[in-house]
């Protein structure tokens, strides 16, 4: 009931008296005061004026289910989304709703983390009200092997959303890394069920320093504020994200890989670099040549050789 009373003050740019409400929602002119009350806890700014009725004013810049599907348009992305103040880590509370069945699409979000997680079992500092902490429940129809096109899938998503957001201009460090200036301003993490043919689900975890001080980032680390020098609204940034990636999700279906190769090139901060790239094989050293159609990264080799890595730690070699 408090989505449909919020609904209809944002629907209107005047005052919507308690009367009109009550008629249309079918419920008693006190229970409205208390929903309204309920709202102003939660951060939105209402006026109320006797014989004219209520009037919103702002709203929090809080990722609150309501205020995220608020003229989203997505088909798909985000028409479930679940809310918590904080969470240990909305990876593991969107695998636990995966395993139970949760549409694809559903989305779980949080104001701060507890245990927020990174790639190869790195934390992610989530401060509370700072960041975008999302996680995307999809259940593709792929095979295992392709599911590191997802990861670069959400990076071409998540680096257009902020540039559109922002004007920021975002640098992508294969695979999973979005830079600015060099520093890290968000990261993606991408976690599976699968079977031996087919994937039962992912989870697309997507981390973004939005208005964190330079005090609460780890060495290496920015934030858009930092870069901008002013507040972002992380409601808007999270809608662009849904949007942006159903929008890629949906091509990917239709047109296949490319197109998202083609677009995570424009931004890349890898290709034609000299890395090194460590991963549970060691350390690999060379050029980094390419992005192949099935994501990996293509390394020459200063013997020459060319090697392909699906996944790993890159360090560009100044």
């Amino acid at each position: 009931m408090q989505s449909h009373i919020l609904d209809f003050l944002k629907r209107s740019e005047n005052y919507i008296s308690g009367e009109e409400i009550s008629k249309s929602l079918n419920i008693s002119r006190a229970a409205i005061w208390k929903y309204i009350q309920d709202l102003r806890q939660n951060g939105y700014d209402i006026i109320a004026v006797p014989h004219l009725g209520y009037k919103l004013n702002s709203c929090p810049d809080k990722l609150f289910s309501e205020e995220i599907q608020h003229q989203l348009g997505t088909k798909n992305l985000g028409k479930k989304i679940i809310f918590y103040e904080t969470v240990n880590s909305t990876m593991d509370a969107a695998f636990q709703m995966a395993l139970k069945g949760c549409p694809e699409g559903t989305v779980i979000c949080a104001e701060g983390q507890t245990k927020g997680r990174g790639r190869l079992g790195r934390g992610w500092t989530s401060p509370k009200g700072k960041g975008v902490y999302m996680s995307v429940v999809l259940r593709p129809a792929l095979p295992p092997s392709e599911v590191a096109k997802l990861t670069l899938l959400s990076a071409v998503a998540v680096a257009q959303a902020i540039k559109k957001n922002t004007g920021v201009a975002i640098a992508i460090k294969w695979p999973n890394d979005l830079l600015v200036n060099h520093r890290k301003v968000a990261g993606i993490l991408t976690e599976l069920n699968a079977e031996t043919d087919r994937v039962k689900f992912v989870i697309i975890g997507i981390g973004v320093n939005v208005n964190t001080g330079l005090g609460f980032l780890p060495m290496g680390a920015t934030s858009l504020k930092v870069e901008t020098e002013k507040n972002i609204s992380r409601v808007h940034l999270f809608q662009e994200i849904l949007r942006l990636m159903e929008e890629w999700y949906l091509r990917f279906q239709k047109e296949g890989f490319q197109p998202i190769i083609l677009k995570w090139k424009e931004n890349n901060a890898t290709l034609n670099k000299r890395i090194r790239i460590s991963d549970p094989s060691g350390y690999t050293d060379g050029v980094a040549l390419d992005i192949d159609q099935d994501g990996g990264l293509l390394i020459r080799q200063d013997s020459g050789i060319v090697v392909k890595k699906m996944t790993g730690d890159v360090v560009l070699v100044r």
